[in-house]
């Protein structure tokens, strides 16, 4: 356990340099006075899948929990263009009883999972209104319980390494808010979610170190369109970032640990939308 906690700390402390270097566009402020408190509420439907199991997993409905803090920083690149930041805290059950549908066979099951995260990126004011496209970054702790355990024409063996204990994990999620006035917003979103069936301390931090990499070296290159186009930048590093995102997670399909041998992961991919009221 404190293996994992230790890998966490280490992970989230390189994710916010990474994401919040600091550069001529916005000074960095490390306390909260600068930052006001959030409540983001979801709900979605997730998509469950394990590669190569043979084996139909039901959709689940998603019920997510978000209390965090966000900031709007000012940039040199446009009056219009702000900086937009939110760490936060992170609880959600995922359950078929939660997806009202007729329509969904194979085998049920009931997940909850809390963890840490960070979202970013760049948001386009347009009078009262907006537009702040994101991408975002969690490490996750997660209980999941499957059902029908007793139908001996299933292989239950691959579940069975994920079923009733607390599995580390991460997700990579995208996502659009429409903020109204300074108080409240409203995010359709879409995120992929990863359960390992263990944790191994070394290829975790090697493959996470990776991933940030190409995310650092993305936001130098964005930070050079931003100067000659800042309404154009903000959107490309939205694309960018989240097309990085989406295909490192393809790669990890397979192989939770990518590049490095590993097991696959259940992968829970969500559409949701949410709310957050910022106080």
């Amino acid at each position: 356990m404190l293996t994992r906690l230790f890998t966490l700390f280490i992970l989230l402390i390189s994710a916010n340099a990474f994401s919040q270097s600091k550069d001529s566009s916005y000074k960095y402020y490390t306390n909260f006075t600068n930052s006001k408190p959030s409540i983001e509420l979801s709900y979605g439907v997730s998509d469950i899948r394990l590669s190569n199991y043979p084996y139909q997993l039901s959709d689940a409905g998603m019920f997510e929990l978000k209390l965090g803090f966000t900031s709007q920083r000012k940039t040199n690149y446009d009056k219009n263009i702000q900086r937009y930041e939110n760490g936060f805290l992170t609880v959600a059950n995922a359950s078929s009883k939660n997806y009202a549908s007729s329509d969904n066979p194979g085998i049920k099951s009931d997940m909850w999972r809390f963890g840490l995260g960070h979202k970013g990126g760049y948001a386009v004011k347009m009078g009262s209104f907006t537009l702040q496209p994101y991408n975002s970054n969690s490490f996750l702790w997660t209980n999941y319980d499957y059902e029908n355990k007793l139908n001996d024409t299933i292989d239950y063996s691959v579940l069975n390494d994920f079923d009733e204990a607390f599995r580390f994990g991460s997700s990579t999620e995208a996502g659009l808010n429409l903020q109204f006035g300074k108080n409240i917003s409203i995010h359709p979103k879409y995120e992929i979610a990863d359960i390992y069936p263990r944790h191994l301390f070394g290829k975790q931090l090697m493959s996470s170190l990776i991933e940030f990499g190409g995310i650092v070296l993305l936001e130098g290159f964005t930070r050079q369109i931003m100067k000659s186009s800042p309404v154009a930048g903000a959107f490309v590093d939205f694309i960018l970032k989240n097309a990085y995102e989406y295909g490192f997670y393809q790669l990890r399909k397979d192989q939770m640990y990518w590049p490095f041998a590993s097991a696959a992961p259940l992968r829970y991919g969500t559409f949701k939308v949410g709310v957050t009221f910022t106080f």
